[in-house]
């Protein structure tokens, strides 16, 4: 007997890329993300490591609607998300904001932070950033 595993998932898969590397998963409100091999069944290891870049695209297409569009391939559908605005934060000499800049569509979690000082140019917080 074959040992199946119902995941209670979207009748079709996803397939979503970073740019340079394209993922294949099943999706189920109840347990998650899970990595297939582009056929519909689930791979041996279903869950790519803490630190794969999989996690940030799926991250930003869930916080962004899960928006999706046919991908010309019959079960499989593409999975749609965008690149979130970075924020640019202006600091003093003593290291405080003074001037926050987050457009729409910033991500706190996901979103690239730029550091300036009141001249413009790049500033490294050397510690904990506070906010006034």
């Amino acid at each position: 007997m074959i040992p199946h595993i119902s995941t209670f998932s979207d009748p079709e898969d996803y397939r979503i890329t970073d740019g340079a590397t394209v993922w294949h998963f099943d999706w189920s409100e109840q347990f998650g993300p899970s990595l297939t091999n582009g056929k519909g069944d689930i791979l041996s290891k279903p869950w790519p490591g803490q630190r794969s870049p999989f996690w940030r695209c799926f991250g930003l297409w869930s916080n962004q609607g899960k928006r999706w569009e046919p991908s010309g391939t019959k079960g499989v559908r593409l999975a749609i998300w965008t690149e979130p605005p970075a924020a640019r934060y202006v600091m003093n000499v003593r290291g405080v904001i003074i001037d926050a800049h987050e457009p729409k569509g910033f991500d706190e979690q996901w979103s690239a932070i730029e550091y300036v000082d009141e001249a413009g140019n790049p500033y490294q917080p050397r510690r904990r950033v506070r906010y006034i």
